[in-house]
């Protein structure tokens, strides 16, 4: 247990506040570093001459911040810092291979964009229309070539009024969140899941619940304990695959959380940022129960991650907030970009480069199975991701520090925790962006030498 005895006479706030905020200064100081034990409820209440429930209350609104975490039987720990600071695009040397995000590939965006901006260049009406402040929702034609994309990727709609654009997914399930939720709410996910959501919930001040899943998604055993227990607002979920964890939900798997969800009336937000390069027929919530979901989908994953272009779907029940909570966020998409991403809809180019990604990772989904055939991991025929789980000898953190000093990065379970859940020793890589065939079979080559290996060894001291 660290000892540790804060002065919380230097701050003019109530007690409680006061020792949340002596914790915060104390981490960001240095004297208190990630992992640290605090001392017990009474034993600080001693020490600092107030009540255990001033402790309590403290603790609570430090945990609420995500300073903190009580373990259940174990007492109460700093927090590792935020989740996004695993996922800084730094854009490495040429030696690393970098396997560590889901990025769209490298094909002939740059050619596409520089003659479409050549073809913007000659019509000064349309810039001139694309310069102007628009409403929240978009330009019509914009609009309507986001239902066309919806179409393409199997989500029907068939209303323009109905559809917002956004500055991408992260854009579109921050403001779905933000417009759904209020500070202290609670939001429940996978357990593993995108860690873009879960600074979401930290910028917003909710609380994050991670739970279960099995090969079918979300269990609805412990969906209904969650739900009881924690009176969540919403409901997040990658429901064509999971990310990271690769998993498809099925049809029934969807009633039956739906059903639930209703029970205890939860929104649903579905983030089917990647799902758009899996097969269409794939169900969703936003088919299946778009009474109920906010659908959020985006063309990055598909086209090019700088064409900063999403779409927001709301059940017309909450159509309003949504718009509201955008139009504070940023008033409206940028035209620009939604634009050049209607163009590439509309000609078919966006077609044509996921069925380009598609065909790719197929292949390149091929070679993974090829060289860990023998090991167990989860992956989907046109995904980005594996999800490979590691011998029993091994520790996440551990694998991919040795498999950056061999220059091949890759990313860590404990990355995608949702809220305090315990994640598996677990890695996930991704085989788009730059990366050509070659370094990905040299990178594979690593991932299997290093699996073979025993790990380090631990001394034990009795």
């Amino acid at each position: 247990m660290t000892i540790w005895n804060p002065d919380i006479s230097q701050y003019d706030l109530p007690k409680y506040k006061a020792l949340a905020t002596a914790i915060d200064d104390a981490i960001v100081s240095g004297e208190l570093k990630a992992g640290d034990k605090l001392p017990t409820h009474r034993r600080l209440a001693d020490t600092l001459s107030v009540t255990v429930g001033t402790v309590t209350r403290a603790y609570a609104e430090a945990e609420r911040k995500r300073l903190i975490e009580s373990r259940v039987g174990s007492g109460t720990f700093v927090r590792a810092q935020s989740k996004m600071g695993d996922f800084e695009i730094n854009h490495p040397s040429k030696d690393v291979i970098d396997l560590s995000f889901s990025f769209a590939l490298v094909l002939n965006q740059t050619e596409l964009l520089a003659e479409e901006l050549k073809e913007l260049s000659s019509d000064a009406k349309l810039l001139r229309e694309i310069l102007d402040y628009q409403t929240p929702g978009g330009i019509l034609r914009h609009r309507e070539a986001g239902i066309k994309w919806l179409e393409m990727t199997g989500v029907y709609s068939g209303n323009t009024d109905r559809i917002i654009i956004t500055n991408g997914g992260q854009h579109g399930f921050h403001t779905a969140t933000a417009a759904l939720c209020q500070s202290g709410d609670t939001v429940i996910s996978c357990g593993l899941t995108y860690p873009g959501f879960s600074v979401v919930t930290q910028q917003l001040g909710l609380r994050h619940i991670g739970i279960e899943w099995d090969s079918e998604g979300i269990s609805p055993k412990a969906l209904r304990l969650a739900c009881s227990r924690f009176k969540p607002r919403v409901f997040y979920v990658n429901t064509r695959i999971n990310n990271p964890t690769c998993e498809v939900m099925t049809e029934q798997r969807i009633d039956e959380i739906a059903e639930i969800l209703r029970e205890h009336q939860i929104w649903v937000i579905e983030d089917d940022v990647q799902g758009c390069l899996q097969n269409k027929t794939i169900p969703t919530f936003a088919n299946r129960h778009p009474d109920i979901t906010v659908y959020i989908t985006s063309t990055s994953k598909a086209l090019t991650g700088g064409l900063r272009i999403g779409y927001i779907l709301p059940p017309p029940s909450i159509d309003r907030p949504i718009r509201h909570a955008l139009k504070a966020s940023c008033w409206m998409a940028a035209p620009m970009m939604a634009e050049i991403t209607s163009r590439w809809i509309e000609k078919g180019l966006a077609l044509s480069i996921i069925q380009t990604q598609q065909r790719t990772m197929k292949k390149r989904q091929q070679l993974v199975a090829q060289y860990l055939d023998q090991y167990h991991y989860n992956s989907a025929e046109h995904s980005y991701n594996v999800w490979l789980k590691l011998p029993e000898s091994r520790n996440a953190q551990e694998f991919c520090q040795s498999l950056a000093a061999q220059n091949v990065l890759v990313k860590p379970s404990t990355a995608f925790a949702a809220g305090n859940f315990v994640p598996p020793q677990a890695v996930r890589f991704c085989l788009g962006g730059d990366t050509n065939r070659s370094d990905l079979e040299k990178a594979l080559e690593i991932i299997k030498a290093e699996l073979q290996q025993p790990g380090p060894e631990i001394d034990f001291c009795f």
